[in-house]
């Protein structure tokens, strides 16, 4: 009995500790009626997923080390994750079903 409950208290410090090592605080800016306007390759997402909120695209985008944006499209519930934009404010293009979301700068904790 003894021996189950050490295994049983081990098993959950080993979670505990995998997940805080894991967690990152970073910010993150938002525009609604937003979207990223793609011209070249440099700009494309290196991934798409289906989230069901805004609030899970975020947290998608702030789980990746290398993301620093993402676009949800309320309509179709796909979230775009993006690594390497450049001048994201330059890149705006205006659409009411999308919301983009830019990591701020220097907020990563811990660096990346």
């Amino acid at each position: 009995m003894a021996s189950k409950r050490i295994c049983l208290w081990l098993v959950f410090m080993i979670i505990t500790q995998s997940v805080g090592e894991d967690m990152r605080l970073v910010r993150m800016s938002s525009m609604r009626g937003s979207k990223f306007q793609c011209g070249n390759t440099t700009c494309l997402p290196f991934v798409n997923l289906i989230t069901s909120t805004i609030m899970k695209c975020q947290m998608a985008c702030l789980a990746q080390i290398y993301c620093r944006a993402a676009t949800f499209y309320r309509s179709t519930s796909i979230c775009e994750l993006f690594a390497d934009i450049l001048n994201q404010n330059e890149n705006m293009l205006a659409d009411a079903d999308a919301t983009s979301m830019n990591v701020i700068a220097g907020t990563r904790s811990p660096p990346g």
